[in-house]
C-alpha cells in the first residue's frame, strides 16, 4: 500500500507540472497578441496595403487629364517676323478614348493581385499562429525537462548523502561512492544546460510576440482535458488561403495577357486646349483647338509577341503551382491525421512507462536500503526514471503539436 501511494504522488507531482490555477499568458492569448504584433504579419500587411494603392492608380488611366503650361521669350535678334518678346499660356484636357481595353485589364489584374495578397496575408497569419503554438509548446516543454532535471539532480543528492554515510560506516566501497558524485554533478550540469534552454525558449515566443516582454510573465500550462479531437473534413483544405492567392494570382495574369493584347489595337486620343498669346505686355489673342487623333503600331520589332509569350508562360508556371499546391497540401493533412494518431499512442505509452519507472525506482530504492542492490542500480534506476519522465513530457507535448498543426491544414 506504502508503495501505492509512492506512485500515486509521484504521478499527481507529475501532473501538477501541467496544470495551474495562477493567472498567466494562455496560447490563444499569445496568438492574439501575434496577430496584432509580429513583426513579418506587419510587413506583408504593408504589401497588400500597397496592394490596394495599385488599384487606385490604376483608375486614374480611365480619367482625363488636365495640364496647365507657360512659355517666355526673349530675343537679342529678331528675325522677320518675330517679336522682342513673346509668352504662351495654355491649358489642355486630353482623355484617352482608346487603347485596346488596355486601361480595363490593367485595372482588373490589379484587383486580383490585391485579393492575392490578401490571402496571402492571411495564409501568413495562420503560419505565425501555428509558430506562436510551437514556440509556446517549445517553452514549457523546456520547463518541464527543467524540473524532470532538477527532480533527478535531487535525487541523485539524496542518494550521495545516503552512499557516503554508508561508506562511513564501511558499507560500501569508495569507488561507489565517487560515481554516485560523478553523477550527481553529471545531473547537476543538466540543470544548468535546462535553465539555458528555457530562457532560449521564452525568448523565441517574445520574438514572434513582437518582442513583448516576457521576462516577468507567467505561461499558462496546457491542460490535456481540454483537448477537443474531432474528425477533420479533407474538403476543407480546397479554401486555404494559398490555393486562393494562386487562384487569383492566375486571374491576375490572364488580365495582364490581356493588357499585352492591347499593342495590336490602334489608340485613340482626343483633346481641348485654350491657348493664350502674349507679343506684348499689352496685347494678347486667345486660340481655341479641338484635336483627335488616332495611331497604330504595325511593328515594333516583335516586343509585342515576346510580351504575349512571356505572360502565357506566366499562367502555365502559376497553373502548374496551383496543381503542386494542392497536392502538397493534402499531403500536410495525412502527415498531420498520422502525427496525431502517432502522438495518442505515443502518450498512452509513455503513461504506462512512467509508472513502470516509478515503482521500479520505489522497488529498487527500498532493495537499496535493505543492502540487496547497489549503488549503481539505483543510479540506473534515476537514470530511467528521469529518460521515462521527459519521454513522457515529449509525448504529451506531441499531441498539442499534432492537433495545431492540424488545425494549420486545415486552417480552423
Amino acid at each position: 500500500m506504502k508503495k501505492i501511494k509512492t506512485k500515486l504522488l509521484a504521478i499527481s507531482l507529475v501532473a501538477s507540472i501541467f496544470t495551474t490555477n495562477v493567472p498567466a499568458l494562455t496560447i490563444e492569448e499569445s496568438g492574439q497578441i501575434a496577430l496584432k504584433e509580429n513583426l513579418n504579419i506587419q510587413s506583408k500587411n504593408y504589401d497588400y496595403l500597397e496592394s490596394i494603392e495599385n488599384i487606385s492608380s490604376t483608375n486614374s488611366t480611365l480619367l482625363p487629364k488636365v495640364d496647365l503650361s507657360y512659355s517666355y521669350n526673349d530675343r537679342d535678334e529678331v528675325n522677320s517676323g518675330q517679336v522682342d518678346t513673346d509668352a504662351t499660356l495654355s491649358e489642355k484636357i486630353s482623355y484617352n478614348l482608346f487603347n485596346g481595353f488596355k486601361d480595363i485589364a490593367d485595372k482588373n489584374s490589379a484587383k486580383f493581385l490585391s485579393k492575392s495578397s490578401n490571402f496571402s496575408l492571411n495564409a501568413l497569419k495562420q503560419d505565425i499562429i501555428l509558430d506562436t503554438k510551437i514556440a509556446y509548446i517549445n517553452y514549457l516543454d523546456k520547463q518541464n525537462a527543467l524540473d524532470t532535471y532538477i527532480s533527478a539532480y535531487k535525487l541523485f543528492q539524496e542518494q550521495y548523502e545516503d552512499s557516503k554515510n554508508r561508506y562511513n560506516q564501511g558499507l560500501i566501497a569508495k569507488n561507489d561512492l565517487l560515481q554516485v558524485q560523478v553523477n550527481m554533478s553529471s545531473a547537476k550540469q543538466n540543470v544548468v544546460k535546462a535553465k539555458g534552454d528555457v530562457r532560449i525558449a521564452k525568448y523565441n515566443l517574445s520574438n514572434i510576440l513582437g518582442g513583448k516582454d516576457l521576462s516577468n510573465e507567467a505561461i499558462e500550462k496546457l491542460d490535456e482535458k481540454k483537448l477537443v479531437i474531432k474528425k477533420y473534413d479533407e474538403k476543407a483544405l480546397e479554401n486555404r488561403s494559398e490555393i486562393q492567392a494562386l487562384k487569383m494570382n492566375i486571374e491576375a495574369i490572364k488580365e495582364q495577357t490581356k493588357s499585352s493584347r492591347s499593342a495590336y489595337y490602334p489608340k485613340i486620343n482626343a483633346s481641348l486646349s485654350h491657348n493664350k498669346y502674349y507679343e506684348d505686355i499689352n496685347t494678347n489673342e486667345d486660340q481655341n483647338i479641338a484635336s483627335l487623333s488616332a495611331s497604330w503600331n504595325l511593328f515594333n520589332g516583335g516586343f509585342d509577341k515576346s510580351k504575349t509569350t512571356i505572360y502565357k508562360t506566366r499562367l502555365l508556371k502559376a497553373k502548374a503551382q496551383l496543381v503542386k499546391t494542392n497536392l502538397d497540401i493534402k499531403l500536410q493533412f495525412e502527415n498531420a491525421n498520422s502525427d496525431l494518431e502517432v502522438a495518442i499512442d505515443n502518450l498512452q505509452t509513455a503513461v504506462l512507462s512512467l509508472e513502470l519507472a516509478l515503482e521500479n525506482y520505489d522497488i529498487v530504492k527500498n532493495r537499496f536500503s535493505e543492502g540487496v542492490s547497489t549503488s549503481t542500480d539505483l543510479s540506473d534506476a534515476n537514470f530511467l526514471l528521469t529518460q521515462a519522465r521527459q519521454n513522457h513530457n515529449r509525448a504529451y507535448f506531441d499531441k498539442f503539436l499534432a492537433l495545431s498543426t492540424l488545425d494549420r491544414v486545415i486552417e480552423k
